[in-house]
């Protein structure tokens, strides 16, 4: 259902941490302060960048060319779906893990090319996610607030046309992990208390495991 329309598309979640290392981006590419584009000058005419660019045109999806603040932004959230993905593989069942699909760069259908970050799908549930890096801390609630709404649009126009599955919505929003001098080890230990938060969304409401939430769960 979704792969036509994605720009990366994997069957299994292990398919996703076999690209991510074909990258041979891990260990290496760091969540930094900065502005994307100032960023993304230093990787324009790296390997991974130009596979990146290949792939987004091969599918011929979209009317224009990926920028590199958006590739930057997709290196960002792939350290992010990594760890998910790690904690996934701790909390469910063997089968149950093997069961989900995820999609990267999904275009909706008619909607002028709207794109959602990553879709997570089983048999009879779908989850779509949107990332969003944010400096703002601890204080994000109008960042979480636009990319729910977002997600909201994302979700209504998906159930359109997808009426045989039930569908949730995440918004993970990332805080810079370092500068180009240091670590933010309060970012770091944000981010991963939100990887663990998401993992455990994902299990809850894909395989309706609500014991993993204790009643001071926050994100």
């Amino acid at each position: 259902m979704f792969s036509e329309e994605s720009m990366l598309a994997f069957s299994h979640l292990n398919d996703f941490v076999s690209f991510y290392d074909g990258l041979g981006l891990r260990h290496k590419w760091q969540i930094r302060v900065g502005d994307m584009n100032r960023r993304g000058i230093i990787i324009s005419d790296k390997p991974y960048t130009k596979r990146l660019r290949e792939l987004f045109a091969k599918k011929k999806l979209f009317r224009r060319n990926v920028s590199i603040a958006e590739i930057v932004s997709w290196l960002d959230s792939y350290v992010i779906i990594d760890r998910v993905i790690k904690q996934l593989d701790k909390l469910l069942k063997p089968d149950e893990f093997d069961s989900i699909s995820m999609y990267s760069e999904y275009r909706i259908k008619l909607s002028k090319n709207r794109r959602i970050d990553f879709v997570f799908e089983t048999r009879e549930r779908v989850l779509i996610a949107e990332f969003r890096l944010s400096d703002k801390f601890p204080n994000m609630s109008n960042v979480w607030q636009k990319k729910e709404t977002e997600l909201m649009i994302y979700k209504e126009l998906l159930s359109n046309y997808i009426n045989n599955k039930r569908i949730y919505i995440y918004a993970f929003i990332a805080m810079p992990e370092c500068t180009e001098e240091q670590g933010l080890d309060k970012n770091q230990t944000y981010n991963n208390n939100n990887v663990g938060h998401f993992a455990r969304y994902i299990a809850t409401y894909l395989f309706d495991k609500g014991d993993l939430f204790d009643e001071n769960s926050t994100r």
